[in-house]
């Protein structure tokens, strides 16, 4: 089943969930399809979220490190949305990075393949999962969720 840009309120200006307003983080959205990514940026962006945007592991690592850095608190990230495969270094070998550096940031990792091994792995890491295709409404809930639970100290 593909997204299909009708069947959501894309056009509406309004964020989609009036709850979330007073929500402001900044996101970093990693996704190599383009098209994917753009969508998912234009929604979080909507919702009120300021996002960052890579289309591989490599740009991801580079404004990681960055953010990492940064002594200022508008460049530091407060949630991380990608995909799990990519060219390059993976989403999942990014987030092994981040518990390895016992970093707590929230971790969306979205996969058109959830099999049995990356489930337990994205639990074990602490990691929120999510399977394609979704609906934008699911991806704005599950980010939502991960920036309200406690922070996460998982050790890869």
């Amino acid at each position: 089943m593909m997204w299909n840009p009708e069947d959501d309120d894309f056009e509406r200006e309004e964020p989609t969930n009036p709850d979330h307003r007073s929500i402001r983080a900044r996101v970093l959205v990693v996704e190599d399809d383009e098209d994917l990514r753009e969508l998912i940026v234009a929604r979080m962006r909507r919702e009120g979220f300021d996002v960052v945007e890579a289309g591989s592991g490599f740009e991801a690592l580079d404004v990681l490190t960055a953010a990492g850095r940064s002594q200022r608190p508008f460049e530091q990230l407060d949630l991380l949305v990608m995909d799990v495969r990519m060219p390059g270094t993976s989403g999942l070998e990014i987030a092994r990075m981040l518990r390895a550096a016992e970093w707590p940031l929230p971790v969306v990792l979205i996969t058109g393949f959830p099999d049995r091994e990356l489930l337990l792995e994205a639990s074990r890491l602490q990691l929120s999962l999510l399977a394609k295709p979704f609906a934008l409404d699911r991806l704005s809930d599950t980010a939502i969720a991960a920036l309200l639970a406690p922070p996460r100290h998982a050790r890869a």
